[in-house]
């Protein structure tokens, strides 16, 4: 400290005594060296009112060194804190008088730019300066155009100007028509540092004369119209282009709204951009979008339009939409449209012309500058039409090339802020997706945010607009996937913006019904558009088919069922594949399942128009598309959810009545996709409404349709359903990318078909009428694909590949059938056991049965001329009867279940040898299992003439079949069956084999003699009870059965003669006794094919009677037996 003071103390001696360039320099030294050590800034402070005076004195010698030094002192401590703190007033007051006298005076350049040095670098509160603001803004202003001419100078006068505008603003922008001057007058100058020096200077006092004070204006034009215009134009023609257009953008913004009162001089401005923006160099075009800002500034002052939130919308309804029309007007009058398309006509040009990249992004950033500075205006539908529809559009026109993938997305971020602002209140637009919005608004815009207000339903048209521009990229050849796909999806997010506004729309309590059906009609207008748009001629729409569907979707799941598919709000069907439809609607099929057709503009709810669209895009995608695969996942997750959210059986009937008009064989892959969703719903619900249905009821044809489409499909000639709507593809239903699976088919049917019939709903007291009726309707396509082989002359080759594969999927159905049948009832031991003594075959099985015997047929007809090549669904088949015939125990269910399929059986055997092994296999094992199942019932069965004119033709084949494993056990079964009885009448069919086989020592034949006698005396020995005949007469549909027991004729024969004790014994027949006599020589007549008695087998009812019922009566006439044995014989 003492050091300190002690130099201090001999620099003041030596500015005392007249060494003080010595002095001031020692000085300087000690200051520089002072700056970080506080002791030496104590000792300046404690002599600085000495050493202060002495310095001020000094600033003003003739001496320039002397000068010079004391001034680069004297800013010293007019800059440091801690001496300024420490100066007296009238000593401050000294300094800047001494400063403004020496500035305005001196002729020395380095002393008038320390002069100003000193004030630009000062630290004086803004009180203390404002009290001496004029006379320093007339140093600066002096300094600013120096006598001298010195660039320096004036460049630390500009220092100096700042240095004051940051403390006295206000009294800076009140006299901005003095300093301004100087400094915008070099814009125009040649050389570039002056340029640059004044343009930095604008740059940073810009917050304070802009926008300008009408003095400063007026200076301007007069500058303007004598030199400055002048000056502008000569640049101009010297090349100077960008130059000339930055000194243009600041005069457009110095002249500021006043510009529009002097329209002469503005349209002679305006010649100067007009002139650059046509220049080709990159560098002046930029430069003109940066300075069409300034246009931007000087007319942009919009009117403001009242920020309303949601719930004040609410509020007040339908008075915001008329406010937005006060307003609309009120900016019209003002003539502040007339600002914005003049101010939009260049940009507009630029973003359309084939200009570099550089400049479209600065001509995006004018634009995204103007969206700001409209601020609250920019939500006016009048302003949106003119300001953002029209970039947009060209951005989405250009398509996303490689060079405009940015402008893509900063308008895509651009607009879905401007969507998303209606939803800003709502609970799902989440703080973390806004607040990603927001960041990258920020880096694509520069800092510029625009205020968008929520918008009104009036504005939903121009949404969809720009949106559908966007779908369209993806329809265009030219351009390649990648920027196809990023087309469709960023057309899918502002949709989905937009789906959100709609819905908060159509939520709302205020909204009036006119309105809803509004946004409806907009909504469904546009997915009619793009809908359309897919066929299109010259369009490459295999992406488009997949968005388009993407968007239909989108809708079905934003927008509340309460709504779509809501009795008030019916929308007309007018989509056009409809109306072409509608001519075509001759499908026998449809009508057959008396299915109604959609008919063109009916009348529907919105769902159901959605769902037709939905199926009419559909059916053209999976014909040429290349995200065939997409499509069909779409579909199935698409209609799981309708079936699930939505009425189902609306749903189900709205799809079959398209599908059965859509029939073809190409639409079962769309089928698969629809029952996948359906079986999904109903296994994740377990419940749904459409099932709670009674037989011939609207669901329940409605499931049938649906069950029977593939076969409908099948079933129906190429030539007749290749193509049914004009623009669908000619090409057979089987692609080369994608060959259909019918065992693929099959499992979806068999998966659907189970949950259906195991539904709680469904599994109830119309469940036996279901399936009969479905087996019924089965067997009608199979019956009349039986007829279309008929005629396969007729079908083109490519329908003829289905007949096998049809085919296939025909037996895995029956197989499915009988395997279910025969699991949950036949099999059931349960159900036998308590049903014992009167069971039956239930009608499903009956009916499934005689399918499959159907079945059976039109395979055997088909497989004889074409023979099989890897068909393994006959050996499964034979299997699963197989299954069925050992569940089986009850006579009259075998019996029956050999009537049904002796006919087919037959045929198959005949021919066993064409067979594959593992059909011959299966089929060896079926027939074995029905010899045994014969054998082995209960109760027994009697092997008597009838049953075996039924299994005649069989037998014929069998028991002298070539193959063993089935003539062996037929053999067996003769033996133990026919070939035990005392008597039966052989059909002649079976002469020629039974007489081979008999002489030849394989089966037994009944004898008359010697063992019916043994017989006989051995039973009289244990018992001498006569045995009864027993006729049972049934009232079942008018039919009669005769039953037979032990054949008791010849036994009273032979009884007659050992013991004539009974015949003196008998007694006269009863009338009753007559009865059953003349009914026992009837069945003799009817066995031995004489008489009325039963003709055919089918005729004879197999239920068993009640034997305790039955009236029987004991023979005691032997004569009367004796005569009807010789009537037999």
């Amino acid at each position: 400290m003492s050091n300190s003071s002690d130099q201090l103390e001999e620099i003041k001696a030596l500015i005392s005594s007249g060494s003080k360039c010595l002095a001031y320099s020692t000085l300087l030294h000690f200051q520089e060296h002072s700056s970080d050590d506080p002791t030496s800034i104590q000792a300046l402070a404690g002599i600085s009112q000495t050493l202060l005076s002495l310095i001020v004195a000094d600033i003003s010698d003739d001496d320039e060194e002397i000068a010079a030094l004391a001034l680069k002192c004297l800013g010293f401590v007019i800059y440091h804190p801690s001496l300024v703190a420490v100066i007296a007033v009238d000593d401050a007051n000294l300094v800047i008088e001494s400063l403004v006298r020496l500035i305005t005076t001196t002729k020395m350049k380095s002393v008038c730019n320390l002069g100003v040095w000193c004030i630009s670098i000062q630290q004086f509160n803004a009180p203390f300066l404002d009290s001496h603001y004029n006379s320093l803004l007339q140093a600066v202003v002096h300094a600013l155009d120096n006598p001298i001419g010195s660039l320096s100078t004036t460049f630390e006068a500009i220092q100096a100007l700042i240095k004051i505008a940051s403390n006295l603003s206000e009294r800076m922008r009140d006299s901005s028509h003095v300093w301004a001057p100087p400094i915008y007058r070099r814009l125009l100058s040649f050389d570039k540092k002056e340029r640059d020096m004044s343009e930095r200077c604008l740059l940073k006092i810009k917050p304070i004369i802009l926008p300008p004070s009408l003095v400063l204006s007026k200076v301007l034009v007069k500058d303007m119209k004598q030199i400055l215009l002048t000056k502008m134009k000569e640049l101009l023609n010297q090349g100077m282009k960008v130059q000339a257009i930055h000194a243009w953008g600041w005069f457009i913004r110095l002249l500021g709204s006043y510009a529009m009162k002097n329209r002469q001089l503005t349209n002679e401005m305006l010649k100067i951009p007009e002139n650059t923006f046509s220049d080709l160099n990159p560098q002046v075009q930029i430069a003109s979008q940066f300075a069409w800002e300034g246009l931007i500034d000087a007319l942009i002052h919009p009117p403001i339009v009242a920020c309303e939130t949601n719930a004040s919308k609410e509020e007040k309804g339908v008075q915001h939409l008329q406010k937005s029309r006060e307003t609309s007007d009120k900016i019209q009058a003002n003539g502040f449209l007339k600002s914005i398309r003049l101010v939009m006509t260049p940009l507009t040009g630029i973003i359309s012309s084939k200009c570099d990249i550089s400049v479209h992004s600065s001509c995006l950033n004018t634009w995204c500058y103007l969206l700001h500075k409209l601020d609250t205006s920019v939500n006016d539908p009048s302003v949106i039409k003119l300001v953002l529809e029209p970039i947009c559009e060209e951005i989405f026109r250009i398509g996303p090339q490689s060079k405009s993938v940015s402008s893509w997305n900063l308008c895509l971020d651009l607009l879905d802020d401007f969507i998303l602002a209606k939803c800003k209140d709502v609970e799902y637009v989440t703080s973390n997706s806004a607040s990603h919005h927001l960041s990258a608004t920020k880096f694509l815009w520069k800092q510029y945010s625009v205020k968008w207000l929520p918008w009104d339903i009036c504005q939903l048209d121009f949404h969809l607009n720009i949106i559908f521009i966007l779908i369209s990229q993806a329809s265009i050849a030219t351009v390649n996937h990648e920027y196809k796909s990023f087309a469709c999806d960023g057309a899918l997010r502002l949709f989905l913006s937009v789906l959100k506004g709609v819905r908060l729309e159509l939520e709302k309590p205020s909204t009036n019904y006119n309105d809803i059906m509004l946004c409806l009609e907009t909504v469904l207008r546009f997915i009619k558009k793009i809908c359309e748009d897919v066929s299109s001629e010259g369009s490459d729409s295999s992406d488009l088919h997949h968005t388009c569907l993407r968007f239909i979707d989108a809708v079905t799941k934003e927008l509340q069922p309460a709504t779509l598919e809501s009795p008030l709000y019916k929308v007309s069907l007018d989509l056009k594949y409809i109306d072409k439809l509608q001519s075509v609607n001759n499908i026998r099929h449809a009508k057959f399942m008396d299915i109604c057709s959609i008919i063109h503009m009916n009348m529907v709810s919105p769902v159901v128009y959605l769902l037709v669209a939905y199926l009419c895009v559909v059916f053209q995608s999976t014909m040429k598309t290349s995200k065939t695969e997409l499509i069909l996942q779409g579909i199935h997750k698409y209609f799981k959810f309708l079936f699930s959210a939505y009425d189902p059986l609306e749903t189900l009937l709205g799809m079959i009545s398209l599908l059965y008009n859509y029939v073809g064989p190409h639409c079962l892959n769309i089928w698969v996709a629809i029952a996948k969703g359906l079986t999904d719903c109903i296994d994740d619900v377990n419940e749904l409404s459409l099932l709670r249905m009674e037989s011939n009821s609207t669901g329940f044809l409605a499931i049938c349709s649906l069950l029977l489409y593939p076969f409908s499909v099948c079933s129906c000639p190429q030539k007749n359903s290749a193509s049914l709507v004009s623009g669908f593809s000619q090409q057979p239903y089987v692609s080369p990318q994608r060959k259909l699976d019918f065992e693929h088919v099959f499992e979806v049917w068999k998966r659907l078909y189970c949950s259906l019939k195991t539904s709680q709903n469904v599994y109830c007291s119309a469940t036996n009428s279901f399936l009969e009726n479905l087996y019924s309707m089965l067997n009608g396509f199979l019956d009349e694909h039986a007829r279309m082989l008929d005629g396969a002359n007729d079908l083109d080759l490519s329908y003829k590949d289905l007949d096998l594969d049809l085919l296939s999927l025909y037996g895995n159905v029956v197989i499915c059938f009988l395997e279910e049948n025969c699991t949950s009832e036949v099999g059931s031991e349960k159900s036998r056991h308590k049903h014992f003594g009167d069971c039956k075959i239930s009608s499903n099985m009956n009916v499934g049965l005689r399918f499959a015997s159907r079945y059976l047929k039109v395979l055997r007809t088909k497989l004889a001329t074409e023979p099989p090549t890897g068909l393994l669904v006959t050996s499964r088949l034979f299997s699963a009867l197989a299954c069925v015939i050992s569940c089986l125990h009850m006579k009259q269910d075998i019996l029956l279940f050999i009537e049904i399929i002796s006919c087919p059986l037959l045929q198959w055997v005949s021919h066993i040898e064409i067979w594959d092994e593992s059909t011959k296999y299966q089929l060896q094992l079926l027939w074995t299992e029905i010899l045994n199942c014969l054998r082995s019932s209960q109760p027994p069965i009697i092997f008597d003439s009838v049953l075996l004119k039924l299994q005649a033709p069989l037998l014929e084949k069998t028991l002298e079949h070539p193959n063993p494993s089935i003539s062996e056990p037929t053999i067996t079964f003769w033996n133990s069956t026919y070939g035990e009885q005392i008597k039966l009448d052989y059909p002649q069919s079976l002469l020629h084999v039974l007489d081979k086989l008999s002489r030849n020592g394989k089966i037994n034949l009944c004898k008359r003699s010697l063992p019916y006698l043994e017989r006989c005396r051995s039973r009289l020995g244990v018992n001498t009870g006569l045995q009864r005949h027993r006729v049972t007469a049934t009232h079942n549909m008018c039919s009669k059965r005769v039953e037979f027991v032990e054949d008791t004729v010849t036994q009273l024969q032979h009884e007659e003669k050992l013991s004539p004790r009974l015949k003196r014994k008998s007694l006269e027949l009863t009338e009753h006794q007559k009865e059953v006599r003349r009914a026992q020589q009837g069945r003799e007549r009817d066995c031995s094919g004489h008489g009325p008695g039963i003709r055919t087998y089918t005729s004879v009812d197999f239920s068993q009677g009640n034997e305790d019922s039955q009236e029987s009566q004991e023979i005691r006439d032997p004569e009367s037996i004796m005569e009807m044995l010789k009537g037999a014989t």
